[in-house]
């Protein structure tokens, strides 16, 4: 059921010069539905889940960020193997969550891992799409979100992500994940405990592709299931300068988020490879 077949007023579908099928939306109705038709008609043949992520320009693939440029497996098993290690150094802030969500959690707020941050609210994908991440620092740990401008941005526009995954059926014993065929879902307000803000102010949720018997895949980017397009200073218009989509609410400091603080605390140094814990700056 791609957006191809979904029919509203004013709004079309069609093609990039990359092949990617493009839904353009003018009016927020529109996204609303566009958003919520492939929810629809694929959740409700109990075939996927589908999920959104905000994007402020398109790329030729999905990849998490610990597998982005790389593809042999050598090179796959090394960037696992500095997942693990970095993992291990936060056994006391993870200490009060299960095992299976440690690495979806750290890559949340900050980690490079094998799994990508989706959100289940489409506002703040929305917000992500409008904002572009500035990092700074030996392994890019001193991070704040700049609002694009429509005067200065080359692309003037804004772009969600509709990914889907095939984990629909919950893992009794490790709530919050979903295990399906080709993909794992974890969703981190379920999973972890609410010490831990960000996830909750976020509405996140993140997907990872299923490894084979060889290595996991580097690029997820087959899990699309469509692309909303939306003028930049539409994007813009409909977000107002709420503060409920803001920085300091996304991303709560740690006087609010006690969790975030916590792993802070730990005092890990982080690597280019492997990311940190992030700064989160105004």
């Amino acid at each position: 059921m791609p957006l191809s077949k979904l029919n509203i007023r004013g709004n079309s579908a069609a093609a990039n010069p990359q092949g990617q099928l493009i839904f353009h939306v003018q009016d927020t109705h529109a996204l609303i539905q566009a958003a919520g038709y492939l929810k629809h008609v694929r959740g409700s043949k109990n075939a996927e889940l589908v999920y959104f992520r905000g994007e402020s320009k398109l790329y030729r693939t999905l990849s998490p960020t610990a597998l982005r440029g790389i593809s042999s497996h050598r090179s796959v098993s090394k960037a696992i193997g500095r997942i693990h290690n970095a993992i291990t150094q936060f056994s006391r802030p993870l200490k009060s969550t299960g095992s299976y969500a440690h690495e979806a959690l750290l890559q949340h707020y900050g980690l490079k891992t094998t799994w990508i941050d989706l959100v289940d609210n489409i506002w703040v994908a929305l917000w992500f799409a409008c904002h572009n991440a500035r990092s700074v620092g030996p392994c890019g740990e001193y991070t704040n979100f700049e609002r694009r401008s429509p005067r200065k941005d080359p692309t003037g526009k804004a772009y969600v992500l509709l990914v889907a995954a095939d984990a629909v059926a919950t893992d009794e014993k490790h709530p919050g994940l979903y295990i399906g065929p080709r993909t794992e879902l974890i969703d981190l307000r379920i999973a972890a405990p609410s010490i831990f803000v960000r996830p909750h102010a976020q509405h996140g949720l993140l997907i990872r592709r299923k490894g084979d018997t060889v290595q996991r895949p580097t690029d997820y980017g087959d899990q699309i299931r469509g692309i909303l397009e939306i003028d930049l200073t539409d994007a813009l218009e409909w977000l107002g300068n709420s503060t409920a989509l803001s920085p300091h609410s996304l991303f709560p400091p740690p006087s609010y988020d006690n969790g975030y603080g916590d792993l802070l605390a730990v005092g890990f140094q982080g690597t280019k490879n492997a990311g940190c814990i992030s700064h989160i700056g105004a």
